[in-house]
């Protein structure tokens, strides 16, 4: 529309007899303040549609298009002006769209629009169930943004920041104060001091086992299945073999030292990589850190599967199946020492664990691939020269073999280096306490 048709249209409105200069002009314009506020009444934007209609010609429907295109493009404007919401800008959107609707059908059915107090007698119902409707919508997108949030802190290993109110933030500032104030007299070094490690240590071991006993009392059972299943595999491919005795260990003792041993070597491995990684609700008390919770697991699963040997070994003993040991301490002491390299293995892979979430699920091929080259099945006297040297690299071979040195009179290694097998465990413990050091940040309470 040009200035001219402007002007024409002006003084054609001056003409008439309820005209005046300026009338509806303080109308025209949009409230930013409350135009977006879905508790604010349609009104905010019916008055300024209804002034600016009045003050354009709307003879036509073309010509009371244009007026709501500029309303339109004038609330966009807004919009983008503030950086309103998207969900805040539709809600806007559509509740202008049901005003021009409204307002075409009166002005179609030739009801009075530009009388004071006009307003559209739907208008009000449809506005309510709009509003509703957006506050579902603000309410849907606030649970999916705390669910994100809480999937994101959980995959991420994190703590979660929640949003709180005032006076909550008020509450919690005050007993921050309160909380530095109590510690600000103790040195933190005195704290640590304090902690009673052995104390706490002991009330996680028997925390634990009630936890075992209440909910995993399959697992203990399958403490003693386990080895005997593998005993069996072990065993039979032996008996198919022509073999009962290799070098001059009888094959049911040697299967049994080798399954159980390396069952009680696994199970160490997974529940202590395990413990350490999910022991963030128990790091609420205090004296308790993710290494004392993989501790305490590998520390019960050697005294299971030591209870594990004596039932064993007793009954099968006394089916004439197995042997008993040359020498009990020594037996158990290689027992403790295998148990010793899985607690820092379990260390170790939890510790990575903590940086790389999904580290565990190749727990098992690793465990998997040391079996093979770890003198469960075979001791690396019966592999020919060329290949011992390959097999002797893993200090559990050395272990194994001690082990078994230790059980049986007519079996002494010639490839077991005790002082190998002892730097080993040495060095592998070294490299998990530095890496459960390096990881302990990663593990928030939770």
């Amino acid at each position: 529309m040009s200035n001219e048709d402007r002007i024409k249209g002006w003084r054609t409105r001056r003409k008439g007899s309820n005209y005046t200069v300026g009338a509806g002009v303080a109308d025209w314009r949009l409230d930013p303040a409350a135009l977006f506020q879905a508790q604010s009444s349609p009104a905010v934007l019916l008055k300024p549609l209804v002034a600016r209609l009045q003050g354009e010609p709307h003879a036509s429907v073309a010509a009371r298009r244009a007026v709501y295109e500029a309303i339109q493009a004038e609330l966009d404007g807004e919009i983008a002006r503030g950086g309103i919401d998207d969900t805040l800008a539709d809600f806007s959107r559509r509740r202008l769209r049901i005003i021009v609707r409204l307002l075409e059908q009166d002005i179609r059915a030739g009801v009075a629009v530009f009388e004071p107090g006009y307003m559209p007698s739907k208008l009000l119902a449809e506005d309510e169930r709009l509003a509703a409707a957006h506050e579902r919508r603000v309410q849907r997108r606030k649970q999916d943004e705390a669910r994100d949030a809480r999937r994101h802190a959980s995959r991420n290993d994190i703590p979660l920041e929640i949003e709180l109110s005032p006076a909550e933030a008020g509450d919690l500032a005050i007993l921050r104060e309160r909380m530095h104030a109590l510690h600000g007299g103790r040195r933190p070094r005195g704290l640590d001091q304090d902690r009673p490690v052995g104390r706490t240590f002991l009330a996680l071991f028997v925390l634990q086992l009630r936890v075992m006993h209440g909910e995993s009392r399959i697992a203990l059972l399958w403490a003693l299945v386990g080895p005997v299943v593998l005993l069996t595999l072990i065993s039979s491919l032996y008996f198919l073999m022509g073999t009962h005795y290799i070098l001059g260990m009888d094959v049911p003792t040697f299967s049994l030292l080798g399954a159980t041993t390396w069952i009680m070597f696994r199970q160490i491995i997974f529940r202590s990589s395990t413990a350490y990684v999910s022991a963030r609700g128990l790091l609420n008390f205090q004296g308790v850190t993710p290494l004392m919770c993989a501790l305490v697991q590998a520390l019960i699963y050697l005294s299971v599967y030591l209870v594990v040997f004596s039932i064993l070994i007793t009954a099968g003993h006394a089916l004439e199946l197995i042997t008993l040991p040359e020498s009990w301490p020594g037996f158990m002491f290689y027992v403790v020492l295998m148990g010793c390299c899985g607690s820092a293995m379990g260390v170790l892979f939890g510790s990575i664990a903590t940086v790389w979430h999904f580290y565990l699920r190749l727990a098992p091929v690793i465990e998997r691939f040391l079996q093979l080259f770890s003198s469960v099945f075979f001791v690396s006297e019966q592999l020919p020269e060329q290949l011992r040297p390959w097999m002797l690299w893993s200090p559990f071979a050395h272990g194994m073999q001690l082990l078994r040195s230790a059980y049986f009179d007519s079996y002494k290694s010639q490839d077991g280096s005790l002082g190998y097998f002892l730097t080993a465990l040495v060095f592998l413990a070294v490299i998990s306490l530095a890496a459960e050091r390096l990881a302990r940040s990663n593990v928030q309470p939770m």
